[in-house]
């Protein structure tokens, strides 16, 4: 392995390992969308990313699309909370488990679905998002419940 590859012993300048840089940029992706912050979700975005909703959907790119396709989501759900539940991470990938949490006023209750996404990192920014959720699912309990 030449100097300038990644292992996943291999630390940051912050001193966090590779591993631990790319579960970092997993949460901090959500934590940012979550805080309905533009520039910290960018920030975690190389600027060539890609995203999918789901497998085999066209891609949404570059990061700044990306940025505005998240702003119409959280604007769809002004009172919804997205928070991480676990990230199992190598040294260029992880698998995020999210849930989305809203209150419903009709239920007198949080509804919440719980989702997947994988994302790919390079040079210390994500550069790949494809998500995995069952859509019925979502759009039985966000769109036909309410």
């Amino acid at each position: 392995m030449s100097s300038s590859e990644s292992s996943p012993r291999s630390t940051s300048a912050s001193g966090l390992s590779d591993i631990e840089v790319v579960e970092a940029l997993g949460r901090e992706f959500f934590q940012a969308l979550d805080a309905r912050d533009p520039r910290r979700l960018r920030h975690t975005l190389a600027a060539n990313a890609t995203f999918r909703g789901l497998p085999h959907h066209a891609p949404i790119r570059p990061a700044d699309e990306i940025v505005a396709w998240f702003g119409t989501v959280v604007s769809s759900y002004p009172n919804a909370h997205w928070d991480v539940t676990d990230v199992i991470a190598t040294s260029d990938r992880a698998a995020v488990q999210f849930v989305i949490r809203e209150y419903s006023a009709r239920y007198g209750r949080e509804i919440i679905s719980e989702q997947l996404v994988m994302i790919r990192v390079a040079a210390g920014k994500i550069v790949s998002i494809v998500g995995y959720y069952d859509t019925a699912e979502f759009h039985r309990v966000f769109w036909d419940g309410q």
